[in-house]
């Protein structure tokens, strides 16, 4: 990762800890949207995340904790993920069942099976991308002069983690756009997670790569590749979509006493329901 690449000399000598700064935002960020995201769902009874997108996120941080991780700080931030992911997988597993019951129950009832087999499936897919990515120097877009990962000059960890982490938020940006819709309520959801998201892939994704990309263009250049402007351009696009959706979604959903919801026909909505708008 960026904070073991030395610069070329006319690199201002501020830009690696910039960017470790960036990247931190993203991740108290992300750290915060996996709480209020666990909040939410125990508060409406309706899991957060779509699976695939979970499944990736859960393989995602394991390997990259087990695999890739080269310095302390990077091995407790992932780590620290992987302990704010227990709420995410217990509310999925627990209200998976009722979120489903109209859809398919089969998957409902086995979804923690279900979670299970996805996340063994795209566990090997990152597995087999990143070990040959880290089998020998050179792999990726641009120069690799500067780039090192446990002693050895010329292996991108940075570039691999964007792809992997962009091929994750794509998927969780448009799932999360799909989910609200096929459900036309908010649970499990809410603005607050919504711009946390935003805000983690922002900073976390694009703002610290594009500082990077800018006093650094030859180590950067794949940031412009035209699959990764597709990866965090699609996932900035639905996140920018997003909150006007679940504003119309707001509108008409109703809330139950139990205080979980359900989808409206956009005439009626209940007096708890109003209280809460």
């Amino acid at each position: 990762m960026a904070i073991t690449d030395v610069p070329p000399a006319d690199c201002p000598p501020w830009l690696v800890p910039a960017h470790t700064v960036l990247l931190s935002i993203g991740v108290l960020f992300w750290d915060a949207t996996y709480l209020l995201m666990t909040h939410r769902a125990l508060s409406t009874k309706s899991y957060g995340m779509p699976l695939l997108a979970l499944a990736i996120n859960l393989s995602w941080e394991l390997v990259t904790v087990l695999f890739v991780c080269e310095t302390m700080l990077d091995t407790i931030g992932f780590f620290f993920w992987l302990f704010l992911d227990i709420g995410i997988v217990y509310t999925t597993v627990l209200f998976g069942p009722r979120d489903w019951e109209g859809t398919s129950p089969f998957i409902g009832k086995n979804i923690g099976w279900i979670l299970g087999i996805m996340t063994a499936v795209a566990f090997v897919g990152n597995y087999t991308f990143t070990m040959w990515w880290l089998s020998e120097p050179g792999i990726g877009f641009g120069n690799k002069t500067g780039k090192w990962w446990r002693g050895t000059e010329g292996i991108d960890s940075s570039e691999l983690t964007f792809w992997t982490a962009g091929v994750a938020q794509v998927v969780l940006s448009a799932g999360s756009i799909a989910m609200l819709v096929v459900r036309g309520h908010s649970g499990g959801t809410s603005y607050a997670i919504w711009f946390s998201r935003f805000m983690g892939t922002v900073f976390g994704l694009v703002l610290d790569n594009l500082l990077m990309w800018w006093y650094w263009p030859d180590g950067y250049i794949w940031l412009v590749h035209p699959f990764a402007v597709f990866l965090w351009g699609t996932s900035i696009a639905c996140d920018v979509v997003y909150p006007f959706l679940l504003y119309q979604i707001r509108r008409s959903e109703i809330q139950l006493p139990d205080g979980s919801l359900k989808r409206g026909d956009g005439s009626s909505m209940s007096v708890s329901d109003k209280k809460t708008r």
